[in-house]
Parts: structure tokens; C-alpha cells; sequence
């Protein structure tokens, strides 16, 4: 009874140290913390025991197994809770079975007094050796490694000659010490400040540690000194309260950094929605790129920022970006320019895996096929992130269609490269990529206004032109009758030749600006194509001009007026052929598919390409010499696949070419009274 009211306060103080742990998972969320509850029960399992002993403190082999065998468990379990690795679950439980096996024999064997040095000395070298090697075979080494390693390398040696000796005790002791010093340095390592929790528990781990070697040390020398039991227990105390605080101190950090994270979320949306608010007034998309770069970088964990975009759905080019500096920027924007192509962007915005709603993550063997942008960075691998991936965010219009994306890389915090960061993102992407459709669709909406109204000029100058010239022609072919041959009348005909010249040009004016009625009819474009390129065989044969046809097995029909659509046909081939005239190899490539239901015909050669792209259908614009074009016949194209429901796009291929492609739709439109360029 004596003994246990000896123990009553240690007991008493350790039962409510441990109620503190259990009531603090409520309230702190930290891995840790099942750990260490599970070791504080060992530990008040231990003192719990001692009850039991005999007065004369000879403690029997079952009680000295669980009163020590709690002791050393519950160092164990302390440095299994401060390990680097300690998040992996793997690692932690077979370096608990690694150590707590051994620790466990070695005690039963003090316990019943076996005098087996191999038992011994095997758990010895399994605890000592075994430990540094399983770190070693299974982890990437830290400093740290370098600093407890040999200590326990050596301590293990020296134990197993002792064992080795019949001195097993030694053994043990060693066992101790380090199993409650060692947290001290780890303790340190995991909670790398100085605040007064983690003094308190590194001291105390060092203290706890030193109580065994300076216990045995005073048994030794000085067998008549009595020192109070409570005096040893003391730095049990110190660690259990610095581990309380340090959960505390963990706690309000943790509301800290919630506080300012509520604040930069904050500042973040009025960043975000001021230049939304710019965006949806209309604004030109091009002045604020560079602005939403900087306020992505500001206000999220990245670094690097690039607002790539595709003015025309083929070509891309770096609108704004920040954090690119030097030669980076200068590789950014010549990437975009000459090496990345619009499909390479809708193609990585499909491969990435999903982080957020739209977002996608792109790790380093998925971006080798479109080469980076080298950084500086260093990061560790992690599930989070590695050296070499991005982020993209698509910009995708409400009708579905890419018009660019926004590139993140190198973060700050790579814990916050997750679905919560990208969320505001992708919603000021959503209203980019709005803005940004809507100037694309105002710009064909201008162009199409532009056409309708040169279309309402060109009608009523041609008309005017027409009745006179009219005369013209029909009065220098009846005096083309009346003159004999000679200078007078070669004068005459090369005048008729001129004014016939002059009416064909009228009659494409008219064409271009009349309304037309559209006869469609299902027709195959394979056939069409192959008429119209045997009207112009002899041409291609002659000068050297070397035509490839490519068309999709069973290319489905598509309703268009087959005469009109021929004239589309032999204007891309003349265009073609015409681009091509000081070239010395020579050649065109046509090519026709299906997908989503519409028909798609490319028309490509290795001509020059196009001066300026964006004014390919703008009538009486030619880059054709004097006397030589119109200008009107891609205008008059465009005018017809129009009115067939489809579409009709240039641009300028790599490193020279020039490609004209247009879609048609597999089931004809309804059919529409007023023509897409006649106006209102």
C-alpha cells in the first residue's frame, strides 16, 4: 500500500497527461498525435506496474517485462513519430516491427535471466545495424542521418561485445539512452524553431535520455547515495508538457496562417473581379494580359505566368506573361510563335491529368514532346509536384471552342497546387476566354458588315458600268466589220479584247454582291475535285506542278450548288498555281475529312504564303501584279461557302506555305432568303 501511495501523484499526473492527448485530437490535426498518445500509454502502463512490486523491489520476469518493455516501446513509438518518412504508413509500421521485436526479445531475455549471448547479440545487431540500413535501402538519406547513424553504429558494436562478455545489461542501458535522447535531436529537425514547446520536449528527450547513464554511473560509484524517484521523472514531465505546447503553438499557427489566407482569398477576389469587370465592358483582351498575369502571380502560389492565345485557331501567340525574365521571356514568345501550334496546346489540355474543374497537371514526360521553358527552381519529388511540370488551364468559349490557355509553373508552395488554388483561376479563365470568343466573333461580324456593304457599292457601280460598256462591246465588234485588216483594226480588236476584259471583271463584281438563289443538290466533292483538276491538267503538266490528293474513304455528301462550289475549287487551285510561279519545286496538296459531321478541305502549297493573313478575304485585295488580279476571287469564295452554311479560313504554314481551308456542313442548312453578304 506504501507503493502505491508513493506512485499516486506520478500515476495521477500521467493519467491526466494523457487525457490532455486523447481531448487534444479533437482540436489539433496532427499525424503525430496517435503516436504519441499510443506511447504515453505505454509510458503510465509502466509506472502503473510498478503498484505491483515487491517490497523488497525484486520485481518478478512478467512485471519486469511490461515495466520496462512498456519503457523501451514507448521510445520507440516517439522516434517513429519524428521520422522524415513518418507519412509514410509502410515505412513507419515495419520500422516499429523493425525495432519493437528485437527490444521486446531482449527484454524477455533480461526478464527471465537467460544467459544466451546469441539472443542478445542478434537483437543487438538487428536494432543497431538494422535500423541505419533500412533508412539507407528505403529512403533518401538527410543530414541528419549522418549525425545519429554512427552513434547508434558504434553503440551497437560496442553492446555486442559486452553481450559477447555476458555483460547484457550494458545492452539495455544503451538501448534506453539512445531510444529517449535520440527523439531530442529528431524533435529539432521536425519542428525546426525556437519556441518554448519544442525546447521544453527536445530538453526533456536529452534529460529523459541522460537519466539512465547517470543512474547507473551513481549505482556504481556512489551505492549509498539516495536520490528522490521523483527527481528521474522529471523530464518526463517537460516533455509531455513541451509536446502540449507544441500541438498549441501548431493550433495557432495554423489559424494564423487560415487568417491570412482568408485575407490574400480576399484580395484576390477584388484583384480578380475588377479586371473581370474590365473584361466584360469590352476591353481590348491584349491591354489587360499582362495585368491578369501579374494578379495570378500576386495572389497564388506561382511563380511563372503565361497567357498564350489563338487569334485565328491555328497560330498562337504570348498575349502577356509574368515572371518570365531575360532569355526566358525572349524562348516564351518565340515558342509560341514558331514552335508550339495550336493542336500541340488542345492536345496537352486533353492529356494532363485532372487537378482542377478545367485544369490540368502535366508531368515532365508528357511536356517532353512540346519542350518547356528551363527554370531555376529546385524542388524535391513529391505527389504535389515535380521539377519540369505545368499547369494549364484551358481557355474554352461557351460554344466549346480553344481559344488559348493560361500556363502556371514553378509554385512557391507546392502543398497548394491543388483543386481549391486553381478554382478562381479557372473562373477568371471562363470569363478571358468569353472575351476574348466575343472579340473573334465581333471581328467576323465586322468583316461580314464590311463585305455587305461593299457588296451594296460594288452592285450599284457595276450596274451602272455595265450598260455602257455594254455598248462598248457591241459597237467595236459592228465596226470591227466595217474595218479591213491592218493597224486600224488590230488597234480595234485589242481594244474589244480590253473592253471584254473589262466585263468579265463587272460580272465578278456582280457575282460577288448578288444575291443568289442556291440550287444544291447532294454532290461528291471527290468528283468535283477531280473535274476541276482535269480542266487545268495541261497547265499543271507544263509548268512542273505536282498536285496530291488526299480524301477519306467514303467522304459523305454534302448539299451545295456543284457550279458555284467548281468555281471555289479552280480559284484555290489558280491561287495555288499562281503563289507558286518563281518556286522551283512546286507543289499542292489537297486534302478532305470528316469530323463532327462537317467536311473539311484543305487546300496547301509551298508558295510564299500570305503578306497579311487577316485581309485574305477582303475584296480587291491581291498580292498578284498589276493586271494580273482582281482581288476578288477569294472574297467571292468566301461569299459562297457562306452561303452554304460553312466556313473559310487562311493561314501561313511553317517554314513556307500558305493553306486555305473550309468547312461545310454533311446535312445542308435550311435554307435562308437573305445571303449571308447581301446585308439588310
Amino acid at each position: 500500500m506504501a507503493i502505491l501511495f508513493d506512485k499516486l501523484p506520478t500515476i495521477l499526473v500521467l493519467a491526466v497527461m494523457v487525457g490532455i492527448f486523447v481531448a487534444l485530437r479533437r482540436h489539433v490535426k496532427s499525424p503525430r498525435l496517435h503516436l504519441w498518445i499510443a506511447a504515453w500509454v505505454l509510458i503510465f502502463g509502466h509506472f502503473f506496474v510498478q503498484v505491483f512490486e515487491p517490497p523488497d523491489g525484486n520485481l518478478t520476469p512478467v512485471t519486469f517485462m511490461i515495466d520496462l518493455g512498456c519503457l523501451q516501446l514507448s521510445a520507440i513509438f516517439f522516434i517513429a513519430s519524428l521520422t522524415s518518412f513518418f507519412e509514410n504508413t509502410k515505412m513507419t509500421l515495419g520500422l516499429l516491427a523493425l525495432t519493437g521485436i528485437p527490444v521486446m526479445a531482449y527484454t524477455v531475455g533480461l526478464a527471465y535471466e537467460l544467459n544466451w549471448r546469441w539472443l542478445y547479440i542478434a537483437c543487438s545487431a538487428i536494432l543497431f545495424f538494422g535500423s541505419p540500413l533500412f533508412v539507407i535501402l528505403r529512403r533518401k538519406l538527410l543530414i541528419e542521418f549522418y549525425f545519429w547513424a554512427p552513434t547508434l553504429i558504434a553503440t551497437g558494436t560496442v553492446a555486442i561485445v559486452r553481450a559477447w562478455h555476458h555483460q547484457f545489461t550494458f545492452g539495455f542501458l544503451a538501448m534506453l539512452t539512445l531510444g529517449f535522447a535520440l527523439p531530442g535531436l529528431l524533435y529539432f529537425r521536425r519542428y525546426p524553431r525556437w519556441s518554448p514547446g519544442v525546447v521544453t520536449s527536445a530538453g526533456g528527450f536529452l534529460l529523459w535520455g541522460a537519466v539512465f547513464p547517470v543512474g547507473a554511473m551513481l549505482d556504481a560509484w556512489m551505492p549509498t547515495l539516495k536520490v528522490n524517484p521523483e527527481l528521474w521523472n522529471t523530464p518526463k514531465f517537460f516533455v509531455a508538457f513541451g509536446m502540449i505546447l507544441t500541438l498549441l503553438e501548431d493550433k495557432s499557427e495554423f489559424l494564423r496562417s487560415a487568417g491570412r489566407r482568408e485575407q490574400k482569398l480576399t484580395y484576390q477576389l477584388q484583384k480578380f473581379s475588377g479586371i473581370t469587370s474590365r473584361l466584360l465592358s469590352g476591353v481590348d483582351v491584349n491591354s489587360v494580359c499582362g495585368e491578369i498575369a501579374a494578379a495570378i502571380r500576386e495572389t497564388s502560389t506561382f511563380e511563372r505566368v503565361a497567357i498564350i492565345l489563338s487569334p485565328d485557331g491555328s497560330s498562337l501567340y504570348a498575349a502577356g506573361y509574368c515572371g518570365y525574365e531575360g532569355e526566358a521571356a525572349k524562348l516564351l514568345e518565340s515558342k509560341c510563335s514558331e514552335v508550339w501550334k495550336f493542336a500541340d496546346l488542345v492536345e496537352a489540355c486533353t492529356v494532363g491529368a485532372k487537378l482542377g474543374e478545367r485544369s490540368v497537371l502535366l508531368r515532365p514526360e508528357q511536356m517532353a514532346k512540346y519542350g518547356q521553358i528551363p527554370s531555376t527552381m529546385h524542388y524535391e519529388p513529391t505527389q504535389q509536384w515535380t521539377k519540369g511540370n505545368l499547369v494549364l488551364v484551358p481557355l474554352q468559349s461557351m460554344r466549346g471552342a480553344h481559344v488559348g490557355c493560361i500556363a502556371l509553373n514553378d509554385p512557391r508552395d507546392v502543398t497548394r497546387v491543388n483543386a481549391a488554388e486553381m478554382t478562381r483561376i479557372e473562373m477568371l479563365a471562363g470569363d478571358l476566354a468569353v472575351t476574348v470568343d466575343n472579340a473573334a466573333l465581333h471581328r467576323q461580324l465586322a468583316r461580314a458588315e464590311k463585305l455587305a456593304a461593299i457588296g451594296q457599292l460594288v452592285a450599284g457601280v457595276a450596274h451602272e458600268l455595265n450598260n455602257p460598256l455594254t455598248s462598248i462591246v457591241g459597237y467595236s465588234e459592228l465596226i470591227g466589220d466595217d474595218i479591213p485588216p491592218g493597224p486600224a483594226r488590230q488597234k480595234l480588236d485589242k481594244m474589244l479584247r480590253e473592253a471584254q476584259r473589262m466585263k468579265r471583271i463587272i460580272e465578278n463584281l456582280l457575282r460577288f454582291a448578288r444575291q443568289n438563289n442556291l440550287e444544291k443538290k447532294s454532290a461528291n466533292l471527290e468528283v468535283l475535285l477531280q473535274d476541276v483538276l482535269a480542266l487545268r491538267e495541261y497547265h499543271l503538266r507544263n509548268h512542273d506542278v505536282e498536285v496530291q490528293v488526299q480524301i477519306e474513304p467514303h467522304l459523305p455528301h454534302v448539299a451545295l450548288d456543284e457550279d458555284q462550289f467548281k468555281q471555289i475549287l479552280l480559284n484555290l487551285l489558280n491561287n495555288s498555281i499562281d503563289a507558286m510561279e518563281g518556286t522551283s519545286t512546286r507543289k499542292i496538296r489537297i486534302e478532305a475529312n470528316c469530323s463532327n459531321n462537317r467536311v473539311t478541305l484543305r487546300f496547301d502549297d509551298n508558295g510564299p504564303g500570305f503578306d497579311d493573313v487577316n485581309r485574305v478575304f477582303d475584296p480587291f485585295y491581291t498580292t498578284k501584279p498589276v493586271g494580273k488580279g482582281t482581288g476578288l476571287g477569294l472574297s467571292i469564295c468566301y461569299g459562297i461557302v457562306k452561303e452554304h452554311g460553312g466556313d473559310i479560313h487562311a493561314e501561313n504554314l511553317e517554314p513556307c506555305g500558305a493553306r486555305v481551308a473550309m468547312e461545310l456542313p454533311v446535312e445542308a442548312p435550311m435554307f435562308v432568303g437573305d445571303s449571308a453578304l447581301a446585308g439588310k
